[in-house]
């Protein structure tokens, strides 16, 4: 292999299915990623159909251009999974059949006392030259080769099986056949109350100037998310790149970082944190249809948190509930007595009182007024919002933006 940490990788996805519609292509995500981290940067990416001259030009092209390539799905035991036969046919390599493989396929025949039809015997072959990848959950063996320094990876379609074989059999042979691989360490950010464009322009000296760690910003609903990745030889210097350009972003943007995941949400941070404070939490939400309640029960050890809650549509409903006379013209004064009275009916140590209107603005650009207010026995604190956008986005900002509030003020 022509080894390198920057090596070309190009994916061909094979399946007339995929191109139809009919199936998602959930394996380009899956391998991109693992790829990612071993090293390949992937170049390219293809979907060609079952058609094996149109997979034949697919190849030709990809042979010119990347050094690796990865070929996903048509090594089925049907007429149209032709993918090793087109492969062997453009590297004129050819196949032959793997015993184990054979016998594993004889094997599920006779347990089952069926009828073996001939073809299915073709989801054993392999190239004779080649490596065969076993296969731990399916039929198809997998197969690699490397033929004028190009590397050719043959994986099975189905996505259970694919990511079987990719982590027990490919996996360990990129490992290994990488000379001079580097370990790839990956951190996420998380930044609230400020937009992906806002984010990029003040940090636009640090991403300008990036190598190694690189700075690659996503853009989530009402929030944004940084990707710093660093690649060394060894960890603890990964890790040590890492630290001094997280220190370079937190600098500048510090007031609107709120932790670390790729998958972490801002209820987590705040759940976490009054649990560890001890404080326990009640919420009257008039809008985002119980949502913010919910939200923070599902987090773990969220129901030792969030104590109650109130989800009501119109403030008519609530002068019943509260046995006294709400008053519909003020939305500040409302929000505060509501949450004197929660702080009275759920005796925990915090309420949060969400209320709003979220039908201004027009049907290009909806507009929506949020108040937050958040109270304990010492102060009740609020904080009026306009989020602008259609209505789920704007129900998903203030669920974030108002437990964001709670974390900036309990």
């Amino acid at each position: 292999m022509s080894g390198g940490i920057r090596m070309k990788t190009e994916l061909i996805v094979v399946g007339t299915e995929l191109l139809l519609g009919q199936i998602v292509n959930t394996n380009g995500a899956f391998l991109s990623k693992e790829l990612a981290d071993l090293g390949y940067e992937v170049y390219f990416e293809t979907t060609v159909g079952d058609n094996k001259k149109r997979l034949m030009d697919t190849l030709n092209l990809a042979s010119k251009r990347s050094e690796l390539i990865i070929l996903c799905g048509g090594l089925g035991p049907t007429t149209d999974d032709l993918t090793k036969e087109a492969v062997s046919e453009f590297i004129n390599e050819p196949l032959e059949y793997d015993e184990e493989s054979l016998e594993k396929i004889y094997h599920l025949f006779s347990s089952t006392d069926k009828v073996m039809p001939e073809n299915n015997k073709q989801q054993a072959l392999t190239f004779k030259k080649g490596i065969t990848l076993k296969n731990p959950t399916g039929l198809a063996c997998g197969a690699f080769i490397e033929v004028n320094d190009v590397n050719y990876l043959l994986l099975p379609g189905p996505p259970s099986e694919l990511t079987a074989m990719f982590e027990q059999e490919a996996k360990p042979l990129l490992r290994r056949l990488s000379p001079h691989h580097k370990e790839l360490v990956s951190r996420y950010l998380r930044f609230i109350d400020i937009g992906e464009s806002q984010l990029v322009t003040d940090l636009s000296d640090i991403i300008d100037a990036q190598t190694n760690p690189t700075v690659a910003p996503y853009a989530k609903s009402n929030e944004v998310m940084l990707r710093l990745t660093a690649q060394s030889s060894n960890l603890d210097t990964a890790n040590q790149l890492l630290d001094e350009m997280e220190e370079k972003i937190l600098d500048i943007e510090k007031r609107y970082f709120y932790g670390y995941g790729e998958e972490l949400t801002i209820q987590e941070v705040v759940i976490n944190q009054l649990k560890k404070q001890r404080k326990t939490l009640s919420v009257i939400d008039l809008l985002t249809d119980g949502r913010f309640f919910t939200v923070g029960t599902e987090v773990d050890s969220g129901e030792q948190v969030v104590k109650a809650g109130i989800n009501v549509n119109s403030k008519s409903m609530l002068s019943s509930m509260f046995n006294q006379t709400i008053e519909e013209s003020d939305d500040e004064a409302l929000g505060k007595e509501l949450a004197k009275s929660g702080l009275e009916m759920f005796q925990t140590d915090y309420v949060m009182v969400l209320l709003g209107d979220m039908s201004h603005g027009n049907d290009e650009l909806p507009e929506g007024i949020t108040w937050f207010f958040l109270a304990n026995k010492e102060d009740i604190i609020c904080k009026k919002r306009i989020f602008k956008r259609h209505l789920a986005y704007m129900k998903d900002g203030a669920i974030k933006h108002g437990y964001n509030f709670i974390r900036l003020n309990s």
